[in-house]
């Protein structure tokens, strides 16, 4: 700022600049240009304050922002290291669960005394609940960390149901629970969405139902949403997926907060009822994720039910059903259960076969006689519980034998626990035996066909019985299905995991090879050809992705199908496998009706059935 120039003043006007007006003028001159140089000197002050302060400004800025910096750095590395943790625990967990779980398996395809198989279900229930807190545990940090991301991809709704049942069939059988999966007859075969979280979300509800109930049963239904449902859940393309049990109910204390993260009176409940508490909290995270409701209410009568609604459009259907060839077909359904008897009505429905259903042995034989008359040239099948089977084995043997029919009527038996039925005491022609829940429409069409000596067929396909020199039941025949013939590679370093893989796919029929390593599985490559390759994926000296890339750049499309047998499970591991050329995803611990899964998919024409 300019300072102001004083006034001057002429030499004639001197003599007035002494007069008092003078004084007063030049005073007040005076006193102006002070002001004028105070002003300038004052905000000079201010605007080397004001650049000094925005420089100390400037500065903490940079320090915050590399402290900023450094503790995302460090969160980020704290964040990477806990999750290196937890993918190694689940890792290594599950590679020990594989030698139990299929260990378990494998000895349960034996004859076995009634304790020793109530030990061994035990044990392998047992392995099946520590396995679902491991993946609750994964699942809530990935929740809360929002790693979790949803696919949309077309499936069989059946497939992550039924494998969802089979699941927890072993806890079931323990404690004498009856499982029910009923799904209507109007609900799509194949669907879009998230197969994996579906699967998740009704796992997580069907154990919590499980381990909470004491007696009677658990159901599954699946259907279209109800009339009285919101308007948003009538939408086309959307399902309802109920999970009912006979236990004791929701407790008072839960019933806010039964969805939210783990509270006191969640641990307290879980613990009693053998869980984790996590599993509730996981499954209205993932449905929200899919833009789906979930709830929950206690039952008029006894029991509690979940409820979930989620948008799963139809797709169309690749293979349907031939209809003409089940036409000659009459099934009478004998089950004391009301939901049983829905479930098969239910899947012969889907099957177009016809049937009649009752919980009464006369009227059973009743409508046996009827539909001879009815339909001369049917060939008829009685769908006979175990239960009813054992206390009225009397009538029901008297009425067969009565039969006026030219071929008696085939028997199909179902029972929780096939293996263990002593078919001698019965004193009936039965001629299969099916796991119940009846799950597989496959098996039960298998099942009608037969028509000779008993035969058990379970929704684990492929079982077999090796002699057994422990003093057992009396021997059952098994059906022999298997994928007969087919060549495969199992490459695995962990002893036991191989050893358990290769022998479910021998029981499976097919002729196994070893390897414990990648080097060695690419040597036996090229000296014979296999069917398929079971792969895993973390291994010394060379791992499976560096392996399978081996694979297909030396046969390219000669190469055989590899799939990944890995206890690495996250998304991200399996978009590896995938983009490295795998064909398929298997994780471990190892199951039966996964291996016939990717058998029937990959070796069509000699896989397993």
């Amino acid at each position: 700022m300019p300072v102001p120039a004083f006034p001057l003043f002429a030499a004639g006007e001197l003599s007035k600049a002494n007069s008092p007006a003078g004084l007063v003028l030049g005073g007040a001159a005076f006193a102006l240009a002070a002001f004028f140089a105070w002003q300038w000197r004052r905000a000079e002050q201010l605007r080397l304050e004001e650049n000094a302060a925005q420089a100390r400004f400037l500065a903490e800025a940079r320090e915050e922002t590399l402290a900023a910096r450094k503790d995302r750095e460090g969160t980020a590395a704290e964040s990477q290291a806990k999750s290196e943790m937890l993918a190694t625990l689940s890792r290594e967990t599950r590679a020990h669960l594989n030698g139990i779980i299929g260990s378990a398996d494998l000895m349960l395809d034996a004859r076995l005394t009634p304790s020793s198989r109530e030990h061994l279900s035990t044990l392998r229930a047992s392995a099946e609940s520590m396995l679902q807190t491991l993946n609750d545990v994964l699942d809530y940090a990935s929740v809360e960390t929002g790693q979790i991301r949803i696919t949309q991809s077309a499936f069989d709704l059946r497939q992550p149901l039924i494998e969802v049942v089979e699941v927890l069939s072993p806890l079931a059988l323990l404690k004498k629970l009856d499982l029910v999966l009923i799904i209507a007859p109007d609900v799509p075969s194949r669907v879009a969405g998230d197969a994996v979280r579906l699967r998740q979300v009704l796992l997580n509800l069907m154990s919590s139902a499980v381990r909470s109930t004491a007696r009677g049963r658990v159901v599954l239904r699946v259907g279209l949403p109800p009339a009285d449902a919101v308007e948003a859940q009538r939408a086309p393309g959307w399902l309802q997926f109920s999970i009912t049990d006979t236990g004791p109910g929701i407790p008072e204390a839960m019933r806010e907060t039964l969805f939210d993260r783990l509270t006191a009176a969640q641990a307290a409940s879980a613990r009693n009822a053998g869980g984790s508490g996590l599993d509730l909290a996981i499954s209205k995270r993932l449905v929200e994720l899919m833009g789906g409701q979930i709830g929950a209410r206690n039952l008029p009568e006894s029991g509690s039910e979940f409820w979930v609604y989620l948008p799963l459009p139809p797709e169309t259907d690749s293979e349907p059903i031939n209809h003409a060839a089940l036409r000659d077909y009459h099934v009478i359904v004998l089950d004391e259960l009301a939901a049983a008897r829905v479930a098969a009505a239910t899947l012969l429905a889907r099957l177009g076969i016809e049937h009649d259903v009752t919980d009464s042995v006369a009227e059973a034989l009743g409508l046996l006689r009827d539909t001879l008359e009815d339909e001369e040239e049917c060939t008829r099948v009685l769908l006979l519980d175990e239960h009813l089977a054992r206390t009225h084995a009397a009538e029901l043997s008297a009425g067969l034998a009565s039969d006026p029919g030219p071929n008696p009527p085939r028997i199909v038996l179902l029972s929780r626990d096939p293996a263990a039925v002593p078919l001698a005491d019965l004193a009936l022609p039965v001629v299969v035996v099916l796991r119940k829940p009846l799950l597989r429409a496959e098996l039960l069409l298998e099942a009608m066909s037969q028509q000779s000596a008993p035969v058990l067929l379970e929704s684990r396909p492929g079982r077999t019985a090796p002699p057994s020199t422990e003093r057992s039941l009396p021997p059952f025949p098994v059906a022999a299905t298997a994928a007969t013939g087919a060549r495969v590679l199992v490459i695995d370093d962990d002893e036991i995991s191989r050893s358990v893989s290769s022998q479910l796919l021998e029981r499976l029929g097919c002729t196994v090879d070893r390897a414990p390593g990648a080097l060695e599985a690419l040597e036996r490559i090229r000296g014979t050809r296999y069917d398929i390759v079971f792969m895993d994926c973390q291994m010394p000296v060379m791992d499976g992705f560096e392996a399978t890339t081996r694979i297909l750049e030396e046969y390219g499309k000669n190469a055989p199908p590899v799939v990944a047998l890995t206890a690495n499970t996250s998304l991200k591991d399996r978009e590896r496998c995938f983009a490295t050329g795998m064909s398929d995803f298997v994780d471990k611990p190892v199951r039966r009706a996964e291996l016939v899964r990717v058998l029937n998919r990959w070796i069509p024409g000699r896989a397993a059935r």
